[in-house]
């Protein structure tokens, strides 16, 4: 067989198993989106924040800062920019909560985007979290039990990251997975805040950036700034 058969049949046989392999094809065209906060608004297209009573958020020098002073208030940013029920999906996000938080849900999957509500207890409508006080973190999962897996201390600094794969859903806290959960196909919606509750709890969070990646993200150009340059220096890359 000459040369150039071997190529040609080498090609083929390439071809068909990425035809054949929709969970390759599926991360081979996925698309990044990195939001680093570089303008003093947040695209309507792209994010929808929902705040209750005197909960509010500013952008400040490249930082998204959300503040929930007290009991009744409450506030929630959704991202609205791509699917992510049926398709794969990454969400990761540097953040920094204020050590006087009290179980900051960091990133969270809900099944409603539902504003900040008055709630006593969890509400069923959340799915998957990582929440973080002054006394537990860790991620949190929506089972009989509300169980929690990771760190069993505060964490008030560093980068989440949820990846949705094929069937399963696999949560990192600094490039160390937590945890892996299987996917329940149903409505998601993915958010960050300090504070999901109008009715307890309360804080401030600041994120540097959020990253996202799937096949219906819409595409920038994910050009390292000097911020998330430093940022990965401390932490390890994925």
């Amino acid at each position: 067989m000459s040369y150039k058969c071997c190529v040609y049949l080498a090609v083929i046989c390439l071809l068909s198993v990425a035809i054949t392999s929709p969970c390759w094809i599926s991360q081979a065209i996925a698309a990044e989106y990195l939001e680093e906060f570089d303008t003093n608004n947040l695209d309507a297209n792209l994010w929808e924040m929902k705040a209750e009573g005197d909960a509010s958020y500013e952008i400040v020098d490249g930082q998204l800062i959300m503040t929930s002073p007290e009991d009744p208030d409450g506030i929630l940013l959704y991202w609205r920019g791509s699917d992510i029920v049926e398709e794969d999906f990454t969400v990761e996000i540097s953040a920094t909560v204020a050590p006087n938080t009290e179980n900051a849900g960091v990133i969270a999957f809900i099944k409603e985007d539902l504003p900040p509500t008055l709630n006593t207890t969890i509400n069923s409508a959340w799915k998957l979290m990582f929440w973080c006080g002054a006394n537990t973190s860790g991620w949190y999962i929506n089972d009989d039990t509300w169980s929690r897996t990771g760190a069993e201390g505060p964490e008030f600094e560093g980068v989440w990251k949820a990846e949705i794969i094929g069937g399963e859903i696999s949560c990192y806290y600094n490039d160390e997975e937590v945890v892996v959960v299987d996917k329940i196909q149903e409505d998601r919606f993915v958010c960050f805040g300090p504070d999901t509750y109008t009715s307890h709890y309360s804080g401030e969070m600041t994120i540097d950036w959020i990253r996202l990646s799937g096949p219906s993200v819409p595409a920038t150009a994910v050009e390292p700034s000097e911020k998330l340059s430093t940022m990965w220096g401390a932490v390890k890359h994925f």
